[in-house]
This record gives C-alpha cells, sequence and structure tokens, in this order.
C-alpha cells in the first residue's frame, strides 16, 4: 500500500518566516537574483528571514521557480552569515525539501546538517522532523534499515509533541517495511498504532488506508475473510475522499484476493474497476507510483488459472518490463546498488509459466490421441526452455560481473572512510579538545575572564580553520563518491578572485599581507563556477598560510587561444622540489604547519587539481624554498566540441 509524504510538513521548514511575511502582507514581486542580493546585504537574522520568507510566499504560490543552481547559492550566502547558525536550520530544511525528489544524496545531507543544527538549539520538533524527511527519501529508495533507524529516531526525539500525521507516517512506515521484510507478527501492531491514531484523530482518509494495509497482513497470510472486511472498509471509506491512488491499489488488491480465493469473476471485476479508473481519469504514474506491474501480474496469474495461456504470458511480459523500468528509476536515485535480480526473477517466472502451458498441452493431446503433434509441441517447448535457460545463464554471467564491480567498489568506498577517519581524528578532534580544555579551565577557575578573553581570538581562528578543514573534508569525499554536478558557462575569473578575497580579508588583516589583484574583465573561463571559486578560496588560503607577515600575495591571469592561465603567486617560505612533487598525490598525504603554526588536512589541493581536470584544466605549482610559491591553473575559454 502506498504511503503519504505528507506534503504539508514541508512547510515546517519555513513556516516561521513565512508567517511574518504574510502577517506584514507583502510579497514584492522581484526577480531571483534581486532577492539574492537582498540576501547577500542582509545584516541581522531578521532582515535575512524577512526577505527569505518573501521569497517562499511567492514560491509557494507558483511565481519563484528555483534552480538547483540558486538553492546552491543561497545556502552559501547563509553560510558565509556571522548569524549564520540561527538562520541555517530552515534554510537546510528548504534546500533539502527542493533536492528531494530528485538531487536524494544532497537532499539528505541538508537535512542531516539542519537536525544537527535544531538539536544544537534544543528544538526537538525540528530536528525530528528533518530525521523524519531522511526516512522518507530512505524508504523510496528502498533502502529499508536506513529508513527503519530514521523513522524511530523521528519517534524517540519528537515524540508526544509531533503532529497526528507524522506518528501516523512512522508507525506506517516501519510496519511497511517489515511488512516487505517478511515479518508480519511485527508489522501488525505498528499499523495497528498508526490505526488507532487515526481513528482518535478522525482522519477518514488514514483510517482507510491504514484498513487496506492490515488487510494487506491478513492477505499474506492467507486470512482472506479478515482480509476482504478490512479491504471493503477501506474501499467504503476511500471513495469519499480524493486518494485516487489508493482506490487503484485497492480494487488491484481485492482483484489478487478474490484470485486467491479463486473467485474468478470477482477478481475480473476488481482488477478491471482498477484499469478503468486508471485509462477513465488518465492518472499519470511516477517514480514512486507504479501499480501496472502487479495489476499485470495478478491478470497473469488470473489467466493462467483459467487455462487462457496467451494472455497470461502477455501480462507477465508487461509485469515483468514495468518492473524493471521501475528498479532503473530507484537505481538512478544514486543511493544503493540495488541487486540486479529482476530479470532473473523474470525468467524464472516464464520457465514456470511455459512450464504450464507444456503439462496442459500434453494432457490435452493425450484426451484427443494427437501423439505426434504432441511430440512436435513438446520439441518446440524444449528448444525454448532450452534458449531461456541460455539466455538466463548469460544474466547470471552478468549478474557476477556486476557483483564483482560492486565490491571493487565498497573496497574504494571502504578506504575513503578510513582516509576520512583518520583526516577527522588527527586534524579536527585536536581543536575541539582545545576548546573544550579551554572552556574546562575557565569553569573550573583555571583562567581569569580577562585571560579567557585573549584565548578567544586563537580559539576562534582554531574554529574557523576547523571549518574550512571540515568544508575542504566534504568537498573532497563528494568528489570521491563522484556527487558533485558539473555547470559550466562563462565566468569572469576577476570577480570570483574578489569574492574570495572579502572572505579571507580578516585572515589578510591578522598577518598584515598585502594583496594585488591583476586579473581583468576579459579574462573569462569556461568552467563551473562553484568548483572554481573552491579552488581559488584554497590556493589563496594556502597563500596566506605559507606567507610571513608583511609578505606579499599576488593574483594574475592571461588569455592564450586554446585556454586561459591563472596564477597565484607568495612569496612565503616556499617548497623544495621533493615537497612540491607530494603535492598532488592520491595516496599520500603532505601538509605542514603554516607560518602561524596554521593546520591543515592536505586535502585542499587534492581537491584543487579534481575540480580542476573535471572542468577540463590543469594545475602546475613552481617553488623555491625560502623564496615563494606559484600555482597555475589552466582553463578552457570556450566548451570543447561535441562529436
Amino acid at each position: 500500500m502506498r504511503y503519504f509524504t505528507a506534503p504539508e510538513l514541508k512547510q515546517w521548514m519555513v513556516a516561521s518566516v513565512i508567517i511574518v511575511n504574510l502577517i506584514s502582507g507583502r510579497a514584492i514581486g522581484q526577480s531571483i537574483p534581486q532577492y539574492i542580493t537582498k540576501l547577500e546585504n542582509a545584516s541581522t537574522a531578521q532582515e535575512f528571514e524577512k526577505i527569505f520568507g518573501e521569497m517562499m510566499t511567492l514560491f509557494h504560490a507558483g511565481k519563484m521557480p528555483f534552480k538547483d543552481d540558486d538553492v546552491t547559492v543561497i545556502v552559501n550566502i547563509a553560510r558565509s552569515k556571522s548569524f549564520s547558525e540561527s538562520i541555517l536550520p530552515s534554510v537546510y530544511g528548504w534546500a533539502g525539501t527542493m533536492f528531494g525528489n530528485g538531487r536524494m544524496n544532497d537532499a539528505i545531507v541538508y537535512f542531516m546538517e539542519s537536525a544537527m543544527l535544531f538539536r544544537k538549539q534544543h528544538k526537538p520538533v525540528g530536528e525530528s522532523l528533518s530525521y523524519f524527511e531522511i526516512a522518507l527519501i530512505q524508504h523510496k529508495a528502498e533502502n529499508y534499515e536506513e529508513a527503519k533507524e530514521y523513522y524511530s529516531k523521528t519517534l524517540a526525539v519528537g515524540k508526544d509533541s509531533l503532529y497526528h500525521r507524522t506518528l501516523i507516517n512512522c508507525y506506517n512506515g516501519l510496519a511497511l517495511i517489515l511488512r516487505e521484510q517478511g515479518m508480519y507478527d511485527q508489522a501488525l501492531p505498528d499499523f495497528r498504532k498508526a490505526y488507532n491514531i487515526a481513528i482518535n484523530k478522525k482522519d477518514t482518509a488514514w483510517i482507510a488506508i491504514l484498513a487496506g494495509n492490515i488487510g494487506s497482513i491478513h492477505l499474506r497470510e492467507q486470512h482472506y475473510d479478515s482480509s476482504l472486511h478490512y479491504y471493503y472498509r477501506n474501499l467504503a471509506l476511500i471513495r469519499n475522499t480524493t486518494e485516487t491512488e489508493n482506490i487503484i491499489e485497492t480494487y488491484a488488491h481485492l482483484g489478487r484476493l478474490y484470485l486467491l480465493m479463486k473467485n474468478y469473476r470477482m477478481s475480473f471485476r476488481y482488477l478491471d474497476s482498477a484499469q478503468f479508473v486508471i485509462e477513465g481519469r488518465k492518472i499519470k504514474f511516477n517514480d514512486f507510483f507504479n501499480p501496472m506491474d502487479y495489476i499485470h501480474e495478478s491478470y497473469a496469474n488470473l489467466y493462467s488459472d483459467i487455462g487462457d495461456y496467451k494472455k497470461a504470458f502477455e501480462h507477465q511480459s508487461k509485469s515483468h518490463q514495468i518492473g524493471k523500468e521501475k528498479q532503473r528509476l530507484i537505481n538512478s536515485r544514486n543511493l544503493k546498488q540495488l541487486q540486479a535480480s529482476q530479470a532473473f526473477r523474470q525468467k524464472q517466472s516464464e520457465l514456470e509459466l511455459l512450464q504450464q502451458i507444456n503439462e496442459a498441452n500434453i494432457a490435452t493431446i493425450s484426451q484427443h490421441r494427437y501423439v505426434q503433434i504432441a511430440f512436435c509441441i513438446i520439441i518446440i517447448l524444449m528448444s525454448i526452455l532450452a534458449y531461456i535457460a541460455f539466455n538466463t545463464s548469460k544474466v547470471r554471467k552478468k549478474l557476477n560481473i556486476e557483483l564483482s564491480h560492486s565490491n571493487e567498489e565498497l573496497g574504494r568506498l571502504n578506504r575513503i572512510k578510513d582516509q576520512l577517519f583518520s583526516v577527522i581524528s588527527h586534524d579536527l578532534r585536536g581543536p575541539i579538545a582545545n576548546l573544550q580544555a579551554v572552556v574546562d579551565l575557565y569553569r573550573m577557575g583555571g583562567v581569569t575572564a580577562e585571560q579567557f578573553g585573549k584565548l578567544l581570538d586563537d580559539l576562534n581562528d582554531q574554529i574557523k580553520a576547523s571549518g574550512n578543514a571540515l568544508e575542504n573534508l566534504l568537498q573532497w569525499a563528494r568528489t570521491q563518491l563522484g556527487d558533485i554536478k558539473i555547470t559550466p558557462g562563462k565566468i569572469v575569473l576577476k570577480d570570483i578572485a574578489d569574492r574570495v578575497v572579502t572572505q579571507l580579508k580578516r585572515n589578510l588583516e591578522i598577518k598584515k599581507i598585502a594583496y594585488e589583484n591583476q586579473l581583468t574583465a576579459d579574462v573569462i573561463a569556461w568552467a563551473d563556477k562553484n568548483q572554481v571559486e573552491i579552488v581559488i578560496r584554497n590556493l589563496i588560503g594556502n597563500a596566506i598560510k605559507f606567507t610571513q607577515e608583511g609578505g606579499m600575495i599576488r593574483i594574475s591571469g592571461t588569455v592564450h587561444s586554446d585556454g586561459v592561465k591563472l596564477m597565484i603567486e607568495d612569496n612565503g617560505i616556499g617548497m623544495t622540489e621533493e615537497e612540491t612533487g607530494k603535492l598532488f598525490h592520491r595516496d599520500e598525504y603532505f601538509t605542514r604547519p603554516g607560518t602561524r603554526q596554521e593546520k591543515g588536512t592536505g586535502i585542499g589541493l587534492l581537491i584543487c587539481k579534481e575540480m580542476v581536470v573535471n572542468n577540463g584544466g590543469s594545475i602546475d605549482v613552481t617553488s623555491s624554498k625560502g623564496r615563494g610559491t606559484i600555482f597555475t591553473v589552466t582553463l578552457p575559454r570556450e566548451p570543447k566540441n561535441r562529436c
């Protein structure tokens, strides 16, 4: 049975700012770029939330469609604010909702970040609803264990504060997964919990859905009379709602139920009714709702039972094709390597169906004593079976190859995991431990308030460094997992460099480093804007890190016929030839402290290289010990010609 995605729950992420905007009666019809500029200029959390609320009002009115890049830009703006901690939970939640039906990996990351911030702010309802959204995404992708984990987290954190439909969705979702796993005795209590909540709240739509779900358990346990009772209760209630999808599924399940009861007339009646609703109301199926494979499979079994094997085979083939397409769509979500066993199971079904045909034909031939005809048919059927067996063997070989590739990928992901944990344990745990130690000393009276105040700047620098390290770590992990989408276009390198320097202005001022941007507006490259910004930020950050106080950083560029060159030069401590040779090796993370003992992860330059290469460019370094370093990035000017 289908479970609600509860679209009204999507509103919680931005509810507060939308209410503020509605009360004021303002919904200014400006463009997305204009609103983005206003968000960039917002100086307080209240101002940001007001502007963001206006955007959400227009969005929900269908007057402001956002593209993926717009969402990313708005998230980055929110992250850059000094008051980011108060606005990011809602912004992350909105971003997760925007990516929930497409870029599901990104959606999960945003919801996880939203949950962590809500937990930090002691807002259990917001935290639990973030977990709930993750559970829905994992359930849709058939990642059942992960979905169960987050349904349970939603209930544990939100408890009685949750909206009743959220509670229903959680218990229903857990029961649906247990049902799919064949644990009917565990699924039924959860269905009944959800059912009782729906009855107490007089929620007709959910009473109907859950009655059908309980009926499905009785159906699978072959308690047909009990199953009929609940399905008919479902049907009686659902006809008074707009839940067309549930009506279709209920008809389909009643058709299957009467088939198992050998009441073929009623089975045809309800399967035909499902078809009638689909065709009459012109139902459009989507990635997560398409019952036609189930309906065709029921028809196949029905025709097989009454001896019309030709129609049975036609419906079995249709069921197989739809099932394959549904599995392909689930695989495309890139959340899980699903087992590609649908084709193999279909071949087994066809073999069983052909065996039934063979036995029926032999019986008919024996009855009419057509021995020669029977002999010919047997030969033909054996040939078909041999052909199918041959194809099945090929499918098995293909599955084995795919399994081998999956194992290799699993090994690669495991290595990435080990590398991530290594960096986290060595480079991120230290600053956090320092912060904890200083706070503990302050609490115990080990340092005075004046001494504690003097330590704040150093602690702030450590936290920012840790934040940059974590951002680099996340970007590196995403590149390793192949999760970064490249969206190239024409970009003015001068504008990007100016924006990065603005972000790093404090770092430059602390070390009294002069900065000169010699780039001109005509140095234009064809590349992904966000990735190029990450590259420039890492390279300028490195230059600041390894340049002494009073030093100089210069950025320049040249235009050539086949591309543009971007040079970032410093007069810092430089490197030996042996050290420069270690910079871009994937299996060797080279890092060293900066001129003020700044720490790094050694991953930043790996990210730079991978992003530059992904954009069709290259990166080189020249350095001299004690004299400075020059990083040269080459990027294309125009898109590459495609054949």
